[in-house]
């Protein structure tokens, strides 16, 4: 039986066949990653669709609590402001963790996301599904050292999280200072970098300089034995455990370091560790 909300008009886009939706029986994603939406940019897409109209339809999911949006919240809610009572959309059939999954996916894609907002979507990936930052860069296309550096960002100080997110740093700047391993250093570094506009390269030499005078040697110089074989495994173990995995050699022994950031990790280690 067709839908109440559901128009018979279609049209066709790229890969889907689309149908029109009553737009007050859409909702907003519960699991959306994008974090606050912009009144001034919701008002130009507004203005936007006045004029060409929904150039591409929402992706929704339809459950149990109605039609919920996986990716287009933003062309949902600037449609509202520009009046339109329909609006064409494709219909999936998904699960929770599914309807997480594309609206990441589809999200990141487009690349609207902040890397805080980014980052926070694969955290949340690991935390509420237990995927690994492999599984995460297989469904979004990117490598898994990519997902790992990206979710050091939510270790970065607030102060560095919010000249990130008003644009004094860049994400490569972010990344950088994230070689640090001390706040004080970041906040430091972090300073410099706005008195001195310094690019992308000049933090990574600044970082470099900074932890030469604490007696650290950079992160790309090993202590080990300079061979692409300790690399690989040690970028392995970073992406199979998801943690920092650093190797050391003394006169008479090899570490193994792990740099965890809480108990709830070392216990997701330890359990993997025995599988």
């Amino acid at each position: 039986m067709q839908d109440e909300f559901v128009s018979t008009e279609t049209q066709t886009t790229a890969n889907d066949q689309s149908v029109f939706i009553e737009i007050d029986a859409l909702q907003p994603n519960p699991l959306q990653p994008r974090g606050q939406i912009l009144p001034d940019t919701l008002l130009e897409l507004a203005e936007s669709i006045r004029e060409h109209g929904i150039l591409e339809p929402l992706v929704v999911a339809k459950t149990p609590a109605g039609y919920q949006i996986i990716a287009g919240e933003r062309r949902w809610r600037a449609s509202k402001l520009a009046g339109l009572e329909r609006v064409p959309v494709v219909i999936r059939e998904t699960s929770p963790r599914g309807m997480l999954e594309m609206a990441i996916v589809e999200n990141v894609q487009r690349v609207d996301l902040n890397p805080l907002e980014r980052a926070q979507a694969y955290r949340k990936l690991m935390d509420d599904f237990s995927l690994s930052a492999v599984d995460i860069a297989q469904r979004v296309g990117k490598s898994g050292s990519y997902i790992s550096n990206t979710l050091r960002l939510l270790e970065l100080p607030d102060a560095l999280k919010d000249g990130l997110l008003v644009g004094q740093i860049s994400e490569g700047h972010a990344k950088s200072l994230c070689g640090l391993d001390n706040v004080a250093q970041m906040i430091q570094a972090y300073k410099v970098i706005l008195k001195n506009n310094l690019g992308v390269r000049a933090t990574e030499e600044l970082v470099r300089r900074i932890k030469a005078q604490e007696g650290v040697k950079p992160k790309n110089v090993r202590e080990y034995v300079h061979s692409p074989l300790v690399e690989k495994i040690e970028n392995d173990l970073t992406e199979k455990l998801e943690c920092k995995v650093r190797l050391s050699k003394s006169s008479r022994k090899i570490n193994l370091h792990l740099t965890l950031r809480n108990e709830e990790q070392l216990n997701a280690i330890y359990h993997k560790l025995l599988d």
